[in-house]
């Protein structure tokens, strides 16, 4: 996806909120825990891209938010692998391992729909924050599992950029360059990632964490997404934040209890003859 010209009416602080994602360092428990997975590098149009799977059986995909890396998700490893799964967590673009310096939400999920193809079958993708707004993209643009579940995600890029074009004073015709640019950039007009499109991919069963608290998506978004999707649980995570979603352990076992037990119901229902 080749970036537009930046306009010079817009602040390079904002081009970089938006497309710049932080690298946050790999701590050495998560290099540890990483070792023991087996560790690919996957050649995209989004650009090289870094994954590791632990065990075998039905593969389930961690996608990490925005500023974050796959090592963040590391706590959901251990449950699924009891449950019977294979887990993959990957470096998205620009975030990481992986290369580039700029991404998007759309890249995001790219990538995730370059990565499963690779992979299919896929049994279910545990996704956070931006992940969780990706894989929303990735179901819309055909990918196809039993369950998913996510972690304090937004629902609408529109409202996102404008939100940070306010944020940094921009008046009207400000904003609509800016809103421009990032259409330029992500290659598609901004409505096409609102939920009133991408909620044609919601065709199996989900589960939305959120805290009612979260002061980096507002609940709004998973009550939102519920609304939308008739096979969807909501729970109010109070307490937890936007990030320490991946730290709790009841929280973790919670949403692998529901890939193991969501996902079985599914595969059962399509094996005896129900919609895909």
């Amino acid at each position: 996806m080749p970036s537009p010209q930046q306009p010079t009416s817009i602040p390079p602080a904002l081009i970089s909120a938006f497309a710049v994602p932080e690298r946050p360092p790999l701590m050495p428990s998560e290099q540890e825990r990483l070792s023991g997975a087996e560790k690919n590098f996957h050649p995209t149009a989004m650009g090289t891209l870094v994954s590791w799977t632990f065990g075998v059986g039905p593969r389930v995909i961690l996608v990490h938010g925005w500023s974050s890396r796959a090592a963040h998700m590391l706590g959901f490893v251990d449950p699924l692998l009891a449950a019977g799964y294979s887990v993959t967590l990957f470096d998205g673009p620009a975030h990481g391992e992986a290369t580039g310096e700029r991404a998007s939400v759309v890249h995001m999920g790219e990538a995730l729909l370059a990565l499963t193809r690779e992979w299919e079958p896929v049994h279910g993708v545990l996704a956070h924050s931006v992940g969780s707004a990706a894989a929303l993209w990735a179901f819309h643009r055909g990918l196809s599992v039993h369950a998913s579940v996510h972690l304090g995600g937004p629902v609408s890029l529109s409202v996102m950029v404008r939100q940070l074009a306010i944020g940094v004073g921009l008046d009207q015709a400000g904003t609509a360059a800016f809103e421009k640019w990032v259409e330029g950039f992500i290659g598609h007009p901004l409505a096409a990632l609102d939920l009133e499109i991408l909620k044609d991919g919601l065709r199996h069963p989900g589960l939305i964490v959120h805290d009612p608290e979260d002061d980096t998506v507002p609940f709004s978004a998973a009550d939102t997404l519920h609304r939308n999707w008739p096979q969807s649980e909501l729970i109010r995570a109070g307490g937890l934040g936007h990030r320490r979603l991946l730290r709790d352990p009841a929280m973790i076992g919670l949403c692998s209890d529901f890939i193991a037990t969501a996902g079985s119901r599914e595969m059962t229902r399509v094996n005896a003859g129900g919609e895909a």
